[in-house]
């Protein structure tokens, strides 16, 4: 078979497994034998072993002897993956993971404009710059601000040189964008913004370090109020 087609069967069998589990339609959180779910998704025993063994290396499933392979509790399953991210957030959206993400937005954000301020080279600056100026013109075209926001969040964090953060700041932003529907989001809160991201970039392009994440942070920290308000 095709290396190609089998991984494509395999997504299609992950994406229509994780549905499932998220849908509440296994019966005390326990799958069903293997042979009887490759039959009910039409796919070979290995592809289906393949499937289950990718959910169980993301700690969504364990296999137990005599019992079979249930599912964990979605606390316990690995957010540090893009996926796995928007699959706890659809299992489960509340404003205690919500509140978790924005801490984890500190850690993340601050740090990456700081490093920005002294590491970006001449093409992340001008990028910088660039998507500062899509977030101005994006007016009252609310999915377009938010389309804006995460790239100009995603160059100041490329900027940063810092590969973790990178990787981070990927997951915290699929996880804003699942908790936050942009049809909640506001005129003015959006004004606000776009003057505090405009101190974060100006601190950016001048070298400053200390400004850039100083600024960053007061940022952070009036979003994270708005958000948790919507979310109450």
């Amino acid at each position: 078979m095709n290396h190609g087609y089998e991984a494509s069967l395999v997504k299609r069998v992950v994406n229509q497994l994780v549905t499932g589990i998220i849908n509440g339609d296994y019966k005390g959180n326990l799958l069903p034998p293997q042979i009887l779910l490759s039959k009910q998704h039409g796919v070979s025993r290995s592809i289906m072993r393949e499937a289950l063994s990718i959910l169980i290396s993301r700690r969504m499933l364990e296999v137990r002897p005599k019992t079979g392979t249930r599912i964990k509790p979605t606390k316990e399953w690995l957010i540090i993956d893009h996926e796995v991210a928007e699959w706890r957030l659809r299992a489960t959206p509340d404003p205690e993971y919500l509140r978790g993400l924005i801490e984890f937005r500190k850690l993340v954000d601050p740090r990456a404009a700081s490093l920005a301020a002294t590491r970006a080279n001449r093409h992340q600056r001008i990028a910088i710059a660039a998507t500062y100026q899509n977030l101005v013109y994006a007016g009252a075209d609310i999915a377009a601000q938010q389309a804006a926001e995460d790239a100009l969040q995603a160059a100041i964090v490329d900027a940063s040189g810092d590969e973790l953060l990178r990787q981070m700041g990927s997951v915290v932003r699929m996880g804003l964008r699942a908790m936050q529907p942009i049809s909640r989001m506001h005129a003015l809160a959006h004004d606000s913004k776009l003057a505090d991201y405009g101190k974060v970039v100006r601190a950016i392009e001048g070298g400053d370090a200390d400004g850039a994440k100083a600024a960053m942070m007061r940022l952070l920290t009036l979003s994270a109020e708005q958000l948790l308000v919507e979310a109450a």
